[in-house]
């Protein structure tokens, strides 16, 4: 009996290995139809896993390939449109300035000496909200430092030079925006009360002032976003944009009463150049005046005032562009 069984394990070990692959499944089959589990093939648990799915790390470079410039500036803008600070500091810098050109206006047209300049008076008050334009251009890009998101903005747009642009273009046209608007409601405001010396902005020339003052608060919020990526602290830009457009005059101005020099560096303060912008058709400065601030020919004194918004932009660039967010 015993070696009858052992024949009967080794006929049983001997068919089973020498069963191929189809007799193999069949077996299979027949278990699955006596109520075993058939356990699936390697190739059946791919088919039914589905498709590979794609690497997170691969969705980062595709997304990356699929921005454009276009998409970058209109994420600038709704985050600069989302902030509430935005709006708070644009609504200080057109109010301040309609404020002070409204109120010197209307003092110049009550005046019979002053009353020919009264028209003119429209911009009187342009240097008060370009401080305050300077301040916005710097919170725009030190918020992200302070709040960390710069890193997610990088991560949506990581060609820096793209999203500094974008930055700057946004920057640039809101603050056109303001000037303009601030230009547009001080006249509208003053010109009733100015006994009939108001300008006309069907004067092509009167109309200067509205674009003019755009472009030159556009100027000084693109200096100010400069320095903001320069130093990429809001305490530091802020204060360094005010030193450069206020506080820097102060010494100079004590100095100019002894030396010629100093008055050649208050002619090239941003403050005094940015009136060859706001003033195209030079209506209240005589530009080329030799022995004071205003030596500088109107073309020079635009060059200069470009220079001062495009040179910190440039150098905030280098540096973004080569330190770590």
């Amino acid at each position: 009996m015993t070696t009858t069984a052992l024949s009967d394990t080794t006929d049983t070990t001997g068919s089973a290995a020498s069963t191929g692959p189809a007799d193999s499944r069949a077996v299979a089959d027949s278990a699955v139809a006596s109520g075993g589990r058939k356990r699936p093939s390697t190739q059946d648990a791919r088919t039914e896993a589905g498709p590979p799915q794609r690497s997170a790390s691969t969705r980062p470079a595709e997304l990356a390939d699929g921005q454009t410039f276009a998409r970058a500036v209109h994420a600038e803008w709704i985050k600069v449109a989302s902030l509430r600070s935005t709006w708070i500091t644009s609504l200080i810098a057109v109010a301040i300035t309609v404020l002070f050109s409204t109120a010197i206006s209307i003092a110049y047209a009550s005046i019979p000496e002053a009353a020919d300049s009264a028209a003119d008076a429209v911009i009187a008050g342009n240097q008060f909200g370009q401080i305050v334009v300077a301040v916005l251009g710097a919170l725009i890009i030190t918020g992200e430092y302070s709040s960390g998101q710069i890193r997610s903005s990088l991560a949506a747009v990581p060609h820096r030079w793209r999203l500094l642009l974008a930055k700057a273009i946004v920057v640039g046209a809101l603050s056109f925006a303001i000037g303009a608007v601030s230009t547009l409601l001080t006249w509208a405001v003053s010109t009733p009360f100015m006994d009939g010396h108001g300008g006309s902005l069907t004067d092509p020339e009167y109309l200067g002032f509205v674009w003019g003052t755009g472009l030159s608060f556009a100027g000084i919020a693109l200096m100010s976003l400069g320095l903001g990526f320069l130093l990429r602290s809001t305490a530091g830009a802020i204060t360094l944009a005010i030193t450069l457009l206020f506080v820097v005059d102060i010494p100079l101005s004590a100095m100019s009463i002894k030396w010629d020099w100093a008055v050649s560096l208050q002619g090239l303060e941003p403050l005094q150049t940015a009136m060859a912008v706001y003033d195209p058709f030079h209506h209240i400065v005589s530009w080329g005046t030799a022995g004071s601030i205003y030596f500088l020919q109107q073309w020079q004194a635009a060059l200069v005032f470009g220079a001062w918004a495009l040179v910190p932009l440039a150098l905030g660039w280098v540096v973004f562009t080569r330190r770590d967010a």
